[in-house]
C-alpha cells in the first residue's frame, strides 16, 4: 500500500476507527454497534478487503441501517501512541457480502476494493500491442478501465509484439509485469507497478527481536520445495528465424539443482535473460516465509519491509506481502505474511540449524504466547 501517516488529534491510548458510508460519516453512529474490524492490505495479486461486524440487538442494521450490496465504505484506523498520532488509510470498499445470524443477533458486512472493476478482472479481451514499452501498455489499459498510472519504473525497452490471448486486462497485466520483475495492484482508482526489489531494499519501518513484547505469535518456513537453481528460457521466433535461449543462475541456492524450464516470447537474447532472472527470482520468494502477529501498528502495509533480529536462520530484512489489521474488544492486532528477499538470504542461510530435516526439506520455528517449539 501506498500510504501516508497523517497527525491527528484523539484521544491518548485509543484506536479509532473512522468510517465513512455512501460519503456519510458514521464512526460515531457505528461505534457503539462494532464488535470487530479487520482490513487485509495486499502486495498484489489479490483485491483488497474489508470486514466489520455488528451487534444488532435492536435490529436497526435490518430494518432503517440496512446496507447494500455495492455500497461504497471508506475506512481508517487511527492509532494514538503518545506523543504521536498516526492513521492508515484503508481506502474505498465496495460491499460484496451481507451476512445476519442470530441468536445473538448479528451482522456481519464484507467488501473488497471499489476500484476492481468486473472490466479488469474478469472480461476476456484477444489483442496485441506492438512497438510499446511497457509503461505505454499499462498506460492504455488503465485508462480504458478508468483508472490512472503510478509506476515506480519503467521495467522495459520497446516491445516488439506482446500478445492478450483469452485474458482479462489484469491477468495479462500481471504476467507481463512478472517477467520484468515487476508487481501491480489497483488501489484507489490507481493502476500501481511497482519493482519488486527496490521495495525489497527500502529501509525497514520496524525491527522486532523474538523476546519483543509486542509479538502474539510467530511461524516461518524455510523450504527446498519448489526452489531452483537455474531458470533457463527457450523460444524459437518464427518471424525472424532465431532461436533464443538463456540461463540465469540463482548463487545463494547451492543445495538445489532444479531447473526452471520457461517457454515464453522473447524479443532478442537479453530479453531472454531478463525473463530468466525476474522468473526465477519470484520463483525462489517462496522458500523462507513466515508470519508474524503482534500488537497493532498502522506503519506496517504491504509492501514495506521490517527487520528481525534474533531469530536465527530467519533473522534479516523480511518484505510484507499481506498484513491483516484487526481490531475488536479483545484489542488491536496486525498479521503479516512475510517473504525473505534474495539480498537476505546469504546470510540466513550461514545461519541454519543443524537440525535441518533432511526428510521434509524444511526446517520450521514456533512461537505462541511464552511457548516455544
Amino acid at each position: 500500500m501506498i500510504f501516508l501517516l497523517t497527525t491527528l488529534t484523539i484521544p491518548a491510548g485509543k484506536t479509532v476507527i473512522a468510517i465513512t458510508y455512501q460519503d456519510k460519516d458514521i464512526t460515531q453512529n457505528i461505534a457503539p454497534y462494532l464488535l470487530s474490524f479487520s482490513f487485509t492490505d495486499n502486495s498484489g495479486g489479490k483485491a483488497d478487503d474489508l470486514s466489520i461486524t455488528l451487534q444488532d440487538r435492536a435490529g436497526l442494521w435490518l430494518a432503517n441501517w440496512q446496507p447494500s450490496k455495492s455500497d461504497i465504505i471508506s475506512a481508517s484506523i487511527i492509532k494514538h501512541d503518545f506523543p504521536d498520532t498516526l492513521s492508515l488509510p484503508c481506502g474505498s470498499f465496495s460491499v460484496d457480502q451481507i451476512e445476519y445470524s442470530y441468536p445473538p443477533a448479528v451482522l456481519g458486512i464484507k467488501a473488497v476494493s471499489s476500484s476492481i472493476k468486473k472490466s479488469i478482472s474478469q472480461e476476456k479481451h484477444t489483442r496485441y500491442f506492438e512497438n510499446m514499452t511497457l509503461s505505454e501498455i499499462a498506460s492504455d489499459l488503465a485508462a480504458d478501465n478508468g483508472l490512472s498510472l503510478f509506476m515506480s519504473s519503467y521495467g522495459s525497452g520497446v516491445l516488439e509484439r506482446v500478445d492478450q490471448t483469452e485474458q482479462s486486462d489484469l491477468e495479462f497485466l500481471k504476467a507481463l509485469c512478472a517477467d520484468y520483475g515487476q508487481e501491480c495492484k489497483i488501489q484507489e482508482g490507481q493502476l500501481i507497478i511497482y519493482d519488486l526489489e527496490e521495495y525489497e531494499n527500502k529501509s525497514p519501518v520496524t525491527s522486532l527481536a523474538l523476546d519483543d513484547k509486542r509479538l502474539l505469535a510467530v511461524k516461518f518456513t524455510s523450504k527446498s520445495a519448489k526452489v531452483y537453481r537455474k531458470a533457463r528460457v527457450r523460444y524459437h521466433d518464427a518471424l525472424k528465424d532465431e532461436d533464443y535461449e538463456a540461463e540465469y543462475e540463482d548463487e545463494y541456492e547451492e543445495g538445489s539443482e532444479r531447473v526452471l524450464e520457461l517457454h515464453e516470447r522473447a524479443e532478442s537474447q537479453s530479453h531472454a535473460e531478463e525473463i530468466a532472472r525476474n522468473r526465477l527470482n519470484d520463483a525462489n520468494r517462496k522458500e523462507i516465509t513466515g508470519s508474524l502477529t503482534l500488537m497493532g501498528d498502522v506503519r506496517l502495509a504491504a509492501g514495506v519491509t521490517i527487520e528481525l533480529e534474533d531469530f536465527g536462520m530467519f533473522s534479516g530484512k523480511h518484505f510484507v506481502n499481506k498484513v491483516t489489521h484487526k481490531i475488536d474488544r479483545s484489542g488491536y492486532t496486525s498479521t503479516l505474511e512475510l517473504g525473505m528477499p534474495k539480498s537476505e538470504k546469504s546470510s540466513a542461510k550461514s545461519g541454519k540449524s543443524k537440525a535441518q530435516s533432511k526428510s521434509t526439506g524444511s526446517t520450521e520455528i514456533y512461537y505462541e504466547g511464552d511457548k516455544h517449539y
